[in-house]
């Protein structure tokens, strides 16, 4: 405040009562130090101060980790909300795949029933052909057979065209003997004589393969 000369008044008059033995030190009691106070609250002013400022910066630290969540937040519930709405896309697709495809299941059953129908006729038309081929197989057999005794039955009639002789006994041996060989090979014999119409030629009928 600028008040100097009343300082050293005071100062003047403390010392000089202090001198005349006017005052007692025991009576006085203890003055503090005003100095040493004030510095001590500047210190703790100073104190309190970088305090503050360490709780400013972890207040600007927390405030910039709040902006950051606060985005990821964001971010996050932008990317729940696209992937709920693919999800309800999805779920409709699939709705109507599945509407769509329930139609094709009278189509697909009626094509199913024909291919096992035309799987039968396969079947069927398998063993068919299978004993048709049995069939022409045994015909040709037959007809090598026939033609191996229509062979036979020509030279018989050749034979027979020749002036009958009478036949001895060694010829009739023989002849009956040849008689019983071919009957057990299958072969059919011609007779004249046992032909009731004497026939002098006998046709077989041609089976084609």
């Amino acid at each position: 405040m600028g008040m100097m000369k009343t300082l050293e008044c005071f100062q003047t008059e403390w010392y000089e009562m202090m001198q005349k033995g006017l005052l007692q030190p025991e009576a006085v009691g203890f003055v503090p130090d005003v100095y040493a106070h004030n510095q001590m609250l500047d210190s703790e002013i100073k104190s309190l101060k970088k305090e503050v400022e360490t709780y400013k910066l972890a207040a600007s630290k927390a405030k910039e980790s709040m902006v950051k969540l606060q985005k990821e937040r964001d971010f996050h519930r932008m990317h729940h909300k696209r992937v709920a709405q693919e999800k309800n896309k999805l779920i409709n697709d699939i709705k109507r795949l599945k509407a769509h495809y329930a139609s094709y299941e009278p189509l697909l059953r009626q094509l199913h029933e024909k291919y096992q129908t035309v799987l039968r006729q396969k079947m069927l038309t398998s063993l068919e052909r299978d004993r048709a081929v049995g069939e022409v197989t045994g015909l040709q057999a037959t007809l090598k057979n026939l033609e191996s005794g229509h062979k036979v039955d020509l030279h018989m009639k050749k034979d027979e065209v020749k002036p009958k002789k009478e036949e001895g006994p060694t010829q009739k041996a023989i002849r009956e003997a040849r008689e019983k060989e071919l009957l057990q090979e299958g072969v059919a014999l011609y007779n004249a004589e046992k032909d009731p119409n004497n026939q002098t030629e006998k046709t077989h009928p041609k089976v084609r393969s």
